[in-house]
Protein backbone atom coordinates (compact mmCIF):
# COMPACT_ATOMS: atom_id res chain seq x y z
CA UNK A 1 0.00 0.00 0.00
CA UNK A 2 0.89 3.41 -0.79
CA UNK A 3 0.99 6.34 2.07
CA UNK A 4 -1.55 8.13 3.41
CA UNK A 5 -3.68 10.27 5.73
CA UNK A 6 -7.37 9.62 6.23
CA UNK A 7 -9.64 11.20 8.35
CA UNK A 8 -13.36 10.15 8.13
CA UNK A 9 -15.30 12.72 10.52
CA UNK A 10 -19.23 12.48 9.74
CA UNK A 11 -21.03 10.54 12.81
CA UNK A 12 -23.53 8.04 11.30
CA UNK A 13 -27.12 6.84 12.17
CA UNK A 14 -28.18 3.51 10.34
CA UNK A 15 -31.50 1.58 10.34
CA UNK A 16 -35.41 1.79 9.62
CA UNK A 17 -36.61 4.72 10.85
CA UNK A 18 -33.62 6.74 12.08
CA UNK A 19 -34.70 9.50 10.10
CA UNK A 20 -37.56 10.07 12.70
CA UNK A 21 -34.50 10.86 15.45
CA UNK A 22 -32.81 14.12 13.77
CA UNK A 23 -34.54 16.43 16.22
CA UNK A 24 -33.47 14.75 19.04
CA UNK A 25 -29.80 14.63 17.73
CA UNK A 26 -29.81 18.10 17.02
CA UNK A 27 -31.58 20.18 19.76
CA UNK A 28 -28.88 20.70 21.94
CA UNK A 29 -26.39 21.89 18.65
CA UNK A 30 -28.70 23.55 16.65
CA UNK A 31 -31.58 26.12 16.20
CA UNK A 32 -32.61 26.93 12.77
CA UNK A 33 -32.85 24.44 10.04
CA UNK A 34 -33.01 25.02 6.44
CA UNK A 35 -34.22 21.72 4.50
CA UNK A 36 -32.98 21.18 1.07
CA UNK A 37 -35.29 18.63 -0.63
CA UNK A 38 -34.91 17.09 -4.00
CA UNK A 39 -37.52 17.33 -6.92
CA UNK A 40 -39.99 13.48 -6.16
CA UNK A 41 -42.01 12.52 -3.84
CA UNK A 42 -40.69 13.49 -0.60
CA UNK A 43 -43.25 15.48 0.34
CA UNK A 44 -46.37 13.78 -0.91
CA UNK A 45 -44.60 10.46 0.58
CA UNK A 46 -44.38 11.82 3.78
CA UNK A 47 -40.47 12.34 4.50
CA UNK A 48 -40.24 15.34 4.46
CA UNK A 49 -42.62 16.39 6.93
CA UNK A 50 -41.45 13.77 9.00
CA UNK A 51 -38.22 15.23 9.33
CA UNK A 52 -39.75 18.55 9.70
CA UNK A 53 -41.85 17.61 12.49
CA UNK A 54 -38.82 15.67 14.46
CA UNK A 55 -37.08 19.16 13.79
CA UNK A 56 -40.03 21.46 14.98
CA UNK A 57 -40.64 19.10 18.19
CA UNK A 58 -37.08 19.64 19.62
CA UNK A 59 -37.45 23.41 19.26
CA UNK A 60 -35.04 23.41 15.94
CA UNK A 61 -37.24 26.22 13.13
CA UNK A 62 -37.25 24.84 9.95
CA UNK A 63 -36.76 27.15 6.90
CA UNK A 64 -37.20 26.01 2.93
CA UNK A 65 -36.39 26.68 -0.38
CA UNK A 66 -37.33 25.85 -3.64
CA UNK A 67 -36.77 21.80 -4.16
CA UNK A 68 -33.45 20.73 -6.36
CA UNK A 69 -32.98 19.45 -9.68
CA UNK A 70 -31.46 15.88 -10.51
CA UNK A 71 -28.25 17.83 -11.48
CA UNK A 72 -27.83 20.60 -9.22
CA UNK A 73 -27.94 23.84 -10.10
CA UNK A 74 -25.63 26.68 -8.90
CA UNK A 75 -29.12 28.92 -8.73
CA UNK A 76 -30.56 26.60 -5.96
CA UNK A 77 -27.09 27.11 -3.96
CA UNK A 78 -27.44 30.89 -4.41
CA UNK A 79 -30.78 30.31 -3.50
CA UNK A 80 -30.17 28.14 -0.23
CA UNK A 81 -27.31 30.42 0.32
CA UNK A 82 -29.36 33.88 0.74
CA UNK A 83 -31.89 31.86 3.44
CA UNK A 84 -29.45 30.89 5.53
CA UNK A 85 -27.90 34.47 5.64
CA UNK A 86 -31.27 36.12 5.84
CA UNK A 87 -32.52 33.42 8.57
CA UNK A 88 -29.53 32.76 10.66
CA UNK A 89 -29.17 29.33 9.96
CA UNK A 90 -27.28 27.30 11.43
CA UNK A 91 -27.32 23.69 9.88
CA UNK A 92 -28.22 22.48 6.53
CA UNK A 93 -30.31 19.17 5.67
CA UNK A 94 -30.62 17.24 3.03
CA UNK A 95 -33.40 14.81 1.96
CA UNK A 96 -32.74 13.18 -1.36
CA UNK A 97 -30.17 11.54 -3.74
CA UNK A 98 -26.52 13.67 -4.75
CA UNK A 99 -28.41 16.92 -6.14
CA UNK A 100 -30.00 17.65 -2.69
CA UNK A 101 -26.64 16.36 -0.59
CA UNK A 102 -24.08 18.33 -2.68
CA UNK A 103 -26.36 21.49 -3.22
CA UNK A 104 -26.48 21.31 0.71
CA UNK A 105 -22.85 20.93 1.57
CA UNK A 106 -21.76 24.37 -0.71
CA UNK A 107 -25.20 26.34 0.39
CA UNK A 108 -23.74 25.74 3.69
CA UNK A 109 -20.27 26.42 2.86
CA UNK A 110 -21.55 30.14 0.72
CA UNK A 111 -23.70 30.78 3.93
CA UNK A 112 -20.67 31.82 5.40
CA UNK A 113 -18.65 33.87 2.81
CA UNK A 114 -19.35 37.07 0.96
CA UNK A 115 -19.00 36.07 -2.28
CA UNK A 116 -20.67 34.12 -5.19
CA UNK A 117 -20.71 30.24 -4.87
CA UNK A 118 -19.98 30.44 -8.98
CA UNK A 119 -16.31 31.14 -7.62
CA UNK A 120 -16.00 28.14 -5.58
CA UNK A 121 -16.39 26.16 -8.24
CA UNK A 122 -15.55 27.97 -11.12
CA UNK A 123 -13.69 31.46 -11.01
CA UNK A 124 -11.09 31.79 -8.73
CA UNK A 125 -12.46 27.76 -7.39
CA UNK A 126 -11.30 29.97 -3.71
CA UNK A 127 -10.40 27.59 -1.16
CA UNK A 128 -12.80 26.65 1.40
CA UNK A 129 -12.16 26.57 5.35
CA UNK A 130 -15.35 26.83 6.97
CA UNK A 131 -19.09 25.67 6.95
CA UNK A 132 -22.56 25.16 8.48
CA UNK A 133 -23.25 21.68 10.58
CA UNK A 134 -24.84 19.96 7.54
CA UNK A 135 -26.95 16.31 7.97
CA UNK A 136 -27.59 14.35 4.93
CA UNK A 137 -30.36 11.68 4.43
CA UNK A 138 -29.60 10.34 0.96
CA UNK A 139 -32.84 8.81 -0.74
CA UNK A 140 -31.41 6.68 -3.00
CA UNK A 141 -28.20 4.62 -2.85
CA UNK A 142 -25.75 5.77 -5.29
CA UNK A 143 -22.87 8.66 -5.13
CA UNK A 144 -21.52 8.19 -1.81
CA UNK A 145 -21.50 12.02 -1.96
CA UNK A 146 -23.10 11.41 2.37
CA UNK A 147 -19.69 10.62 3.48
CA UNK A 148 -17.19 12.60 0.80
CA UNK A 149 -15.89 16.28 1.08
CA UNK A 150 -17.25 17.62 -2.54
CA UNK A 151 -19.90 18.79 -4.70
CA UNK A 152 -20.70 18.47 -8.16
CA UNK A 153 -22.38 21.47 -9.21
CA UNK A 154 -24.09 22.93 -13.11
CA UNK A 155 -23.60 26.48 -14.20
CA UNK A 156 -27.35 27.17 -15.15
CA UNK A 157 -25.64 29.69 -18.27
CA UNK A 158 -23.42 27.36 -19.47
CA UNK A 159 -24.70 23.94 -18.44
CA UNK A 160 -21.30 23.03 -17.38
CA UNK A 161 -21.22 20.33 -14.84
CA UNK A 162 -18.16 20.00 -12.47
CA UNK A 163 -17.29 19.83 -8.44
CA UNK A 164 -15.19 21.62 -5.47
CA UNK A 165 -14.02 20.77 -2.59
CA UNK A 166 -16.85 21.53 0.11
CA UNK A 167 -16.36 20.20 3.84
CA UNK A 168 -17.29 17.07 5.50
CA UNK A 169 -20.93 16.40 6.41
CA UNK A 170 -21.53 16.68 10.25
CA UNK A 171 -24.18 13.89 10.31
CA UNK A 172 -25.43 11.00 8.14
CA UNK A 173 -28.88 9.49 8.62
CA UNK A 174 -29.02 6.28 6.82
CA UNK A 175 -32.80 5.01 6.67
CA UNK A 176 -33.25 2.01 4.42
CA UNK A 177 -37.24 2.79 4.05
CA UNK A 178 -37.07 6.30 2.59
CA UNK A 179 -35.33 4.73 -0.42
CA UNK A 180 -38.27 1.91 -0.71
CA UNK A 181 -40.73 4.77 -2.58
CA UNK A 182 -38.00 4.61 -5.35
CA UNK A 183 -39.03 3.18 -8.60
CA UNK A 184 -36.97 -0.11 -9.12
CA UNK A 185 -35.31 1.47 -12.09
CA UNK A 186 -33.69 4.26 -10.29
CA UNK A 187 -32.32 2.02 -7.73
CA UNK A 188 -30.69 0.31 -10.69
CA UNK A 189 -29.44 3.49 -11.71
CA UNK A 190 -28.16 4.45 -8.74
CA UNK A 191 -26.07 1.57 -8.08
CA UNK A 192 -24.39 2.10 -11.56
CA UNK A 193 -22.93 4.73 -9.58
CA UNK A 194 -21.84 2.90 -6.56
CA UNK A 195 -19.96 0.31 -8.95
CA UNK A 196 -18.18 3.25 -11.08
CA UNK A 197 -16.95 4.77 -8.08
CA UNK A 198 -15.78 1.31 -7.03
CA UNK A 199 -14.19 0.32 -10.68
CA UNK A 200 -12.24 3.91 -10.60
CA UNK A 201 -9.54 2.53 -7.34
CA UNK A 202 -10.22 -1.28 -8.69
CA UNK A 203 -8.86 -0.19 -12.58
CA UNK A 204 -6.70 2.05 -11.85
CA UNK A 205 -3.56 0.16 -12.54
CA UNK A 206 -2.10 -0.05 -8.97
CA UNK A 207 -1.77 -3.66 -7.96
CA UNK A 208 -0.16 -2.87 -4.75
CA UNK A 209 -2.98 -3.77 -2.08
CA UNK A 210 -4.47 -6.66 -1.66
CA UNK A 211 -6.76 -6.05 1.05
CA UNK A 212 -7.95 -3.03 -0.84
CA UNK A 213 -8.59 -4.90 -4.28
CA UNK A 214 -10.35 -7.72 -2.06
CA UNK A 215 -12.04 -4.52 -0.57
CA UNK A 216 -13.53 -2.63 -4.20
CA UNK A 217 -14.38 -6.67 -4.91
CA UNK A 218 -16.75 -7.27 -1.85
CA UNK A 219 -18.84 -3.91 -2.48
CA UNK A 220 -19.24 -5.09 -6.43
CA UNK A 221 -20.21 -8.80 -5.38
CA UNK A 222 -22.36 -7.38 -2.42
CA UNK A 223 -23.81 -4.61 -4.68
CA UNK A 224 -24.56 -7.01 -7.44
CA UNK A 225 -26.29 -9.42 -4.80
CA UNK A 226 -28.38 -6.54 -3.73
CA UNK A 227 -29.56 -6.01 -6.84
CA UNK A 228 -30.20 -9.26 -7.80
CA UNK A 229 -32.16 -9.85 -4.88
CA UNK A 230 -34.48 -6.44 -5.53
CA UNK A 231 -34.81 -8.07 -8.96
CA UNK A 232 -36.30 -11.23 -7.22
CA UNK A 233 -38.29 -9.16 -4.23
CA UNK A 234 -38.49 -5.89 -5.09
CA UNK A 235 -38.08 -3.21 -2.16
CA UNK A 236 -36.36 -5.77 0.45
CA UNK A 237 -35.10 -3.14 3.24
CA UNK A 238 -32.02 -5.80 3.53
CA UNK A 239 -31.17 -5.45 0.09
CA UNK A 240 -31.64 -1.94 0.20
CA UNK A 241 -29.90 -0.93 3.35
CA UNK A 242 -26.95 -3.34 1.85
CA UNK A 243 -26.97 -0.85 -1.30
CA UNK A 244 -26.65 2.54 0.79
CA UNK A 245 -23.67 1.28 2.58
CA UNK A 246 -22.35 0.14 -0.34
CA UNK A 247 -22.47 3.61 -1.87
CA UNK A 248 -20.55 5.07 1.34
CA UNK A 249 -17.91 2.21 0.64
CA UNK A 250 -17.66 2.80 -2.49
CA UNK A 251 -16.84 6.56 -2.39
CA UNK A 252 -17.04 7.93 0.87
CA UNK A 253 -13.09 7.61 1.10
CA UNK A 254 -12.21 4.13 2.19
CA UNK A 255 -11.56 2.97 -1.27
CA UNK A 256 -8.63 5.41 -2.01
CA UNK A 257 -6.94 4.69 0.84
CA UNK A 258 -2.80 3.66 -0.42
CA UNK A 259 -3.55 3.25 -3.98
CA UNK A 260 -3.09 5.72 -6.90
CA UNK A 261 -5.37 8.31 -8.34
CA UNK A 262 -8.80 6.70 -9.44
CA UNK A 263 -9.60 6.22 -13.47
CA UNK A 264 -12.29 8.39 -14.13
CA UNK A 265 -12.70 8.46 -17.42
CA UNK A 266 -16.65 7.77 -17.52
CA UNK A 267 -17.38 10.30 -14.82
CA UNK A 268 -15.36 12.99 -16.15
CA UNK A 269 -17.03 12.60 -19.35
CA UNK A 270 -20.42 11.99 -18.20
CA UNK A 271 -20.14 15.07 -15.96
CA UNK A 272 -20.51 16.98 -18.80
CA UNK A 273 -22.89 15.17 -20.57
CA UNK A 274 -25.81 14.69 -18.13
CA UNK A 275 -24.83 18.48 -17.55
CA UNK A 276 -25.64 19.46 -21.10
CA UNK A 277 -28.67 17.21 -21.59
CA UNK A 278 -29.86 16.72 -18.12
CA UNK A 279 -29.86 13.15 -17.57
CA UNK A 280 -29.43 10.71 -14.94
CA UNK A 281 -25.93 10.58 -13.86
CA UNK A 282 -25.92 7.34 -12.15
CA UNK A 283 -28.11 5.80 -15.70
CA UNK A 284 -25.48 7.56 -18.26
CA UNK A 285 -22.77 5.62 -16.37
CA UNK A 286 -24.41 2.52 -16.38
CA UNK A 287 -24.12 2.90 -20.17
CA UNK A 288 -20.82 4.14 -20.21
CA UNK A 289 -18.72 2.03 -18.24
CA UNK A 290 -19.17 -1.28 -19.63
CA UNK A 291 -18.38 0.24 -23.16
CA UNK A 292 -15.23 1.58 -21.85
CA UNK A 293 -14.35 -2.05 -20.40
CA UNK A 294 -14.68 -3.13 -23.56
CA UNK A 295 -12.39 -0.68 -24.78
CA UNK A 296 -9.62 -1.12 -22.34
CA UNK A 297 -9.54 -4.23 -20.82
CA UNK A 298 -6.63 -5.52 -23.26
CA UNK A 299 -4.34 -2.50 -21.61
CA UNK A 300 -4.04 -4.28 -18.44
CA UNK A 301 -5.58 -8.01 -19.08
CA UNK A 302 -4.15 -8.71 -15.02
CA UNK A 303 -6.52 -6.36 -14.06
CA UNK A 304 -9.31 -7.32 -15.91
CA UNK A 305 -8.81 -11.36 -15.59
CA UNK A 306 -8.48 -10.71 -11.68
CA UNK A 307 -12.41 -9.10 -11.97
CA UNK A 308 -12.88 -12.02 -14.24
CA UNK A 309 -12.24 -14.59 -11.70
CA UNK A 310 -12.56 -13.39 -8.62
CA UNK A 311 -16.47 -11.36 -9.60
CA UNK A 312 -17.87 -12.83 -12.29
CA UNK A 313 -16.24 -16.99 -11.97
CA UNK A 314 -14.81 -16.62 -14.49
CA UNK A 315 -12.47 -20.17 -14.64
CA UNK A 316 -10.16 -19.01 -18.24
CA UNK A 317 -6.00 -19.16 -17.12
CA UNK A 318 -5.05 -16.72 -19.89
CA UNK A 319 -5.18 -13.44 -18.50
CA UNK A 320 -6.12 -11.75 -22.24
CA UNK A 321 -9.08 -13.87 -22.74
CA UNK A 322 -10.45 -14.04 -18.92
CA UNK A 323 -10.31 -10.45 -19.35
CA UNK A 324 -12.57 -10.11 -22.55
CA UNK A 325 -14.72 -13.24 -20.99
CA UNK A 326 -15.26 -11.12 -17.93
CA UNK A 327 -16.24 -8.00 -19.05
CA UNK A 328 -18.49 -9.86 -21.16
CA UNK A 329 -20.21 -11.67 -18.92
CA UNK A 330 -20.39 -8.57 -16.61
CA UNK A 331 -22.38 -6.90 -19.52
CA UNK A 332 -25.01 -9.84 -19.71
CA UNK A 333 -25.60 -9.71 -16.11
CA UNK A 334 -26.38 -6.11 -16.12
CA UNK A 335 -28.96 -7.18 -18.69
CA UNK A 336 -29.87 -9.64 -16.85
CA UNK A 337 -31.27 -6.51 -13.95
CA UNK A 338 -32.16 -4.37 -16.47
CA UNK A 339 -29.89 -1.74 -16.63
CA UNK A 340 -29.69 0.80 -18.84
CA UNK A 341 -27.79 -0.14 -22.19
CA UNK A 342 -28.21 2.38 -24.47
CA UNK A 343 -28.82 6.67 -23.68
CA UNK A 344 -32.61 6.41 -25.37
CA UNK A 345 -33.31 3.79 -21.74
CA UNK A 346 -32.81 7.21 -20.19
CA UNK A 347 -33.92 10.09 -22.08
CA UNK A 348 -36.70 10.05 -25.16
CA UNK A 349 -34.58 12.95 -27.24
CA UNK A 350 -31.70 13.30 -29.81
CA UNK A 351 -28.43 12.84 -28.76
CA UNK A 352 -27.02 14.03 -31.80
CA UNK A 353 -23.18 13.85 -32.99
CA UNK A 354 -22.70 17.56 -32.87
CA UNK A 355 -23.79 17.34 -29.15
CA UNK A 356 -22.15 14.98 -28.33
CA UNK A 357 -19.08 16.36 -29.82
CA UNK A 358 -19.95 19.41 -27.65
CA UNK A 359 -20.04 17.43 -24.95
CA UNK A 360 -16.79 16.02 -25.46
CA UNK A 361 -14.77 19.37 -26.25
CA UNK A 362 -16.43 20.61 -22.47
CA UNK A 363 -14.86 17.44 -20.93
CA UNK A 364 -11.55 17.96 -23.11
CA UNK A 365 -11.95 21.60 -22.26
CA UNK A 366 -12.08 21.15 -18.01
CA UNK A 367 -9.51 18.59 -17.81
CA UNK A 368 -7.31 19.95 -20.20
CA UNK A 369 -7.03 17.09 -22.46
CA UNK A 370 -5.74 14.73 -19.87
CA UNK A 371 -8.61 12.49 -19.37
CA UNK A 372 -7.73 8.60 -18.87
CA UNK A 373 -5.63 6.59 -16.53
CA UNK A 374 -5.49 3.09 -17.55
CA UNK A 375 -5.50 4.76 -21.26
CA UNK A 376 -5.09 8.17 -21.97
CA UNK A 377 -8.14 9.31 -24.35
CA UNK A 378 -7.26 10.90 -27.23
CA UNK A 379 -10.42 13.55 -28.17
CA UNK A 380 -11.49 10.85 -30.99
CA UNK A 381 -11.72 8.09 -28.32
CA UNK A 382 -14.06 10.01 -26.29
CA UNK A 383 -16.41 10.94 -29.34
CA UNK A 384 -16.41 7.39 -29.73
CA UNK A 385 -16.97 5.95 -26.46
CA UNK A 386 -20.19 8.66 -26.38
CA UNK A 387 -21.32 7.75 -29.38
CA UNK A 388 -21.40 4.25 -29.23
CA UNK A 389 -24.30 4.63 -26.10
CA UNK A 390 -26.68 5.25 -28.66
CA UNK A 391 -26.45 1.58 -29.86
CA UNK A 392 -27.05 -1.64 -28.10
CA UNK A 393 -24.21 -3.33 -26.72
Amino acid sequence: MLEFSFHWPPRMLFGPGSRKKIGSELKDTCHKALLVCAKGPFRENGLYEDVRVSLESAGIAVCSMGDVDQNPRLSSVREGAAVCKRDGVDVVVAIGGGSAMDCAKLIAVAALYDCDPYDFVWGARLPITRSLKTVLIPTIAATGTETNPSAVIVNDETREKYYCDCQHAWMVIFDPTVTQSAPPHLVIWGAMDILSHTFEYYFNGYEGSEFQSRFSEAIILSVMHALNTLRDTPGDLTALGELQWCATMAWGGLTKLGRMEPEMTCHWIEESFSGYFDTHHGACLGVMTPRWMRLVCQDRPSLFARFARNVMGILEQNDTLAAQQGVEAYIQWLKSIHAPNTFYDIGKRDFSDAEIEHVVSTAWRIYNGQIGKLRHMTYDDCVALLKSGREPI
